[in-house]
């Protein structure tokens, strides 16, 4: 129907039209689309049958996903969606401090679990957690025939639940939590009809087919899953999960899995290259590649093409409080290039959102000046569960409209393309003079050849930097020659004070390259 948003409709659908057209695989697992639904239904069954359910009639329902990536997770997701409820998952490798925070915050209905997320289930956790605590992997099945087609159901709640539950634009899809300046997560509330324009909108812009074979490389936690999952499933195509246990082993999942859609963080793809993995035509299969929740370095790119021969490369942008990714660029060799980072463009907005470049005062900037990006249209969030004050603050109506200030530096060219010229937050000051960390990355990667680098200010005293430490992936390396390099493309206050190299860079839980943990390496060093 028309007016139904709910994500788990999809897959609803393509269980009844392509039963036996694969959904998921997992390991040595796959779920066909009526398995899949089945599972997802009894699932949301057993929430609404249950009083504590009932009992709650203020909307929105909110069920937390205590799940690692796998089956059980799409199952406990799907599930909580077909329910009618807003779905919110918990990072597995999260501290105890944080998860209890995370349910805290969001007075949750229901929390479903795998598991692996049964064992975080500490007497501190377990006394958080609300009155409906089911096992994913543990749900009894009502019939394993064919998905009931009918939606003759006594109440939106009871009966025999054929069909997800009707929601509207304007009901919750689901919440993620993203890091928070202050060390307090915020949770960023997705609208339904938000969710559904970003999937619509990408499979029609990607041109997804339902013989598509697509990765997914993410945790529930990191939005990119929702492009990863929805944008599959809307399709009709099927979604192979690749196991962290083979992450190194990428390639040669995606080759055995005869993969046509690659989905990942660039550093992914850096990773590859260095451990020497991405060889040219090693990937004919891939007809789409989608890169996004970082930059995406040209050099990355260009390599990547070599791989991937026969494979759109598709550049995404977007913050979590935009629905995913809301800009996309394709690359070609005549594609826009950042000036000063080699980085691929961002590319111009997507069908439904706007984008322009501000000052500090909010107003819209010319062409060819630097700014803060700003977001429009259908795909901003609701804002954050529970953060009024920082909702106005960062989501303000600028000449009557509601824009989200994304906290990144950009220019738009003269061409209308944007270029994202890194974090506001990442810009610190050295001896007097301002330094954006995301330059002496791009200048690091042309010196040393490599796309995995960071840079780090270091040491700090009395809250202050006193100096910038660059890390480059991989050894060996000649740090002399490094920074001689680095002289002739820098200013000698941007210069690193040193670089060092490490056998394997860190990453965050999203993929993209830890700054924080490679502070600590120094911090352990000097201590």
């Amino acid at each position: 129907m028309a007016d139904d948003f709910n994500l788990a409709s999809a897959v609803w659908r393509h269980s009844r039209v392509t039963p036996h057209a694969t959904a998921i695989a997992y390991k040595n697992q796959t779920l066909s689309y009526e398995q899949y639904a089945c599972r997802a239904r009894d699932l949301a069954m057993q929430l609404v049958r249950s009083p504590a359910w009932q009992e709650r009639s203020v909307k929105p329902l909110k069920v937390g996903i205590l799940a690692s990536r796998g089956i059980d997770a799409c199952v406990a997701m799907l599930g909580a969606c077909w329910a009618g409820a807003a779905y919110v998952p918990i990072g597995l490798k999260l501290p105890q401090d944080r998860i209890l925070a995370i349910l805290a915050a969001c007075e949750l209905t229901a929390i479903i679990v795998d598991a692996e997320g049964a064992k975080l289930l500490t007497d501190a956790v377990l006394a958080a957690c609300p009155p409906i605590l089911i096992r994913a992997d543990q749900v009894p099945s009502e019939d394993h025939g064919h998905v009931d087609s009918s939606n003759h159901i006594n109440s939106p709640l009871l009966g025999k639940l054929a069909a997800p539950v009707q929601v509207a634009a304007e009901d919750l899809a689901y919440v993620i939590f993203t890091s928070g300046t202050t060390g307090v997560p915020k949770g960023v509330m997705i609208s339904a009809g938000s969710a559904q324009n970003y999937v619509t909108t990408i499979v029609k812009t990607l041109d997804l087919h339902a013989t598509d074979r697509a990765l997914e490389t993410c945790e529930l936690s990191f939005d990119f899953s929702v492009h990863n999952m929805f944008a599959t499933w809307q399709a009709g195509a099927a979604l192979h999960i690749l196991p962290t246990t083979l992450v190194m082993n990428a390639v040669k999942f995606a080759r055995n899995a005869q993969l046509t859609v690659w989905n990942s963080v660039p550093s992914l793809a850096g990773m590859l290259q260095q451990i020497k993995a991405l060889q040219p035509g090693c990937l004919p299969d891939l007809r789409i590649t989608v890169f996004g929740g970082e930059a995406l370095p040209q050099t990355a790119a260009r390599q990547w093409q070599d791989a991937a021969p026969n494979a759109r490369i598709f550049n995404l942008y977007g913050p979590t409080e935009a629905t995913v990714f809301c800009l996309a660029q394709v690359f070609s060799c005549d594609t826009a290039i950042t000036a000063g980072r080699d980085f691929v463009a961002i590319g111009t907005p997507l069908g439904g959102c706007q984008a322009m470049v501000v000052d500090t005062e909010g107003t819209e900037l010319p062409d060819g000046m630097t700014g803060e990006l700003a977001i429009g249209g259908v795909q901003l969030a609701q804002g954050y569960l529970g953060k009024p004050q920082l909702t106005s603050q960062k989501f303000p109506v600028l000449n009557g409209k509601r824009w989200y200030l994304t906290g990144d530096f950009a220019v738009r060219d003269l061409s209308g393309v944007f270029h994202c010229l890194g974090r506001i937050d990442n810009q610190i000051k050295v001896s007097g003079y301002r330094i954006e960390l995301e330059e002496i990355d791009a200048a690091l990667r042309q010196v040393s050849g490599r796309d995995l680098v960071g840079t780090v200010a270091w040491p700090i005293a009395d809250g202050t930097p006193k100096g910038i430490v660059g890390f480059v992936a991989g050894s060996p390396i000649d740090p002399a020659e490094l920074t001689i390099a680095l002289k002739q493309k820098l200013p000698p206050y941007m210069v690193p004070n040193r670089v060092i190299a490490l056998e394997i860079i860190p990453l965050n839980s999203s993929g993209k390259v830890d700054r924080r943990a490679l502070a600590e390496l120094l911090k352990i060093e000097s201590t």
